[in-house]
């Protein structure tokens, strides 16, 4: 056999030879072939088998090879890798694209502001309790809080939290500025200013929350352990600096 004009190919065999050839789909095509001659692994062929095969120079099958079950794994989760790396590529240049459109009809430092918003949202500090005789404290983020009943023991430790239609509206109200560009009004730049409103009204309705709760132990303690923390404060702010583009004239 010349080697030279051996090429090779990627088969399942889907008939084992019995008193008729057998069959293998490669190439798109169905291959007859028997085991005398031509057969080169140890174990027996068995239909769903992924083989090897080589070809001689007039395109007869000259061997037949299986294919070693962890090397096909391996193979499988290669090219998995590869096409899962290729598609997060084309993801992340999507996703690219998309902040970029976003921050240009938005405006770099509103959209910043925008994205803060949310990551102080969810993540950063916004209050906390101050343990008693020097106990743990505990900690909230603004979302936590708006869930927070400070009347309840339960949900002062943060299993108890329910966030009903109020919350509901503080999600409408910072996805508002997201929303504004691609409404054509002019009354649509005011919608920059939503998370600043429900800010506002949210600290309201928290600090009435946990005067409520821990006023008569402020009165016996001289203090209540309930105090706010950094990431009210810089919330605050972002939302201050987004509220701004609520006072720009729309472009003609």
């Amino acid at each position: 056999m010349d080697n030279a004009n051996v090429t090779s190919s990627r088969g399942t065999i889907i008939k084992v030879p019995d008193t008729t050839p057998g069959v293998i789909y490669a190439n798109g095509k169905h291959l007859e072939f028997k085991i005398e001659g031509v057969w080169k692994s140890p174990v027996a062929p068995a239909p769903n088998q992924t083989v090897d095969l080589a070809f001689s120079g007039d395109g007869c099958i000259c061997a037949i090879t299986v294919v070693d079950s962890q090397q096909l794994a391996k193979e499988r989760l290669n090219l998995l890798g590869g096409a899962a790396q290729e598609h997060g590529k084309e993801a992340a240049k999507l996703a690219k694209q998309g902040v970029g459109a976003m921050a240009a009809r938005m405006g770099k430092v509103a959209f910043g502001a925008a994205v803060l918003v949310w990551i102080v949202w969810f993540l950063f500090p916004a209050a906390g309790l101050s343990g008693g005789g020097g106990g743990p404290s505990q900690s909230y983020t603004f979302w936590s809080l708006l869930g927070t009943d400070f009347s309840s023991v339960l949900s002062l430790m943060g299993s108890g939290t329910s966030h009903g239609l109020f919350s509901m509206i503080g999600l409408i109200a910072i996805l508002a500025p997201f929303a504004a560009p691609f409404i054509p009004t002019a009354w649509a730049r005011y919608l920059n200013a939503a998370p600043l409103a429900y800010v506002l009204i949210a600290w309201i309705a928290i600090y009435l929350n946990q005067n409520k709760a821990f006023s008569d132990l402020a009165k016996i303690a001289g203090a209540s352990p309930f105090s706010f923390s950094w990431g009210i404060f810089l919330l605050a702010i972002a939302a201050v600096v987004l509220a701004a583009g609520a006072l720009r004239q729309p472009a003609v």
